[in-house]
Order: C-alpha cells, then structure tokens, then sequence
C-alpha cells in the first residue's frame, strides 16, 4: 500500500499549484514506483495547492 509519506516524495521540490497531470509527469520524471503513479492517477483532476490538498484527496480515494 502506498502512503501519504510515499506520495510527497515522489513529487518532492516541485513548485506547487499543479494540476493532476503535472504531479503524475513530474513523479514519472523521477522514475517513482507504479504503484505510487497509480495512486497519483486517481486524484481527482483539479489543481492542487498545497501538501495537503494531495494528501486529502488520498482520503477520499482510497
């Protein structure tokens, strides 16, 4: 399973907002695990402006 903690670190430095789409390239820029790009593709698709804002939404979807 992944966590939240797995899920910051992949996108660790980026410049937040971003959209959906741009947390999952920017995770696939770093060759992060499947599993934890799978968890970013099912965020739902809006912006997300802070750490906190992904994390939610982990919530809501798992």
């Amino acid at each position: 399973m992944v966590s939240a903690a797995d899920v910051l670190e992949a996108i660790k430095g980026i410049d937040l907002p971003k959209s959906k789409s741009e947390l999952v390239d920017y995770a696939r820029s770093r060759n992060v695990p499947q599993d934890v790009i799978d968890v970013l593709n099912r965020l739902p698709d809006r912006r997300y402006r802070t750490a906190s804002d992904i994390t939610q939404a982990m919530g809501d979807i798992e």
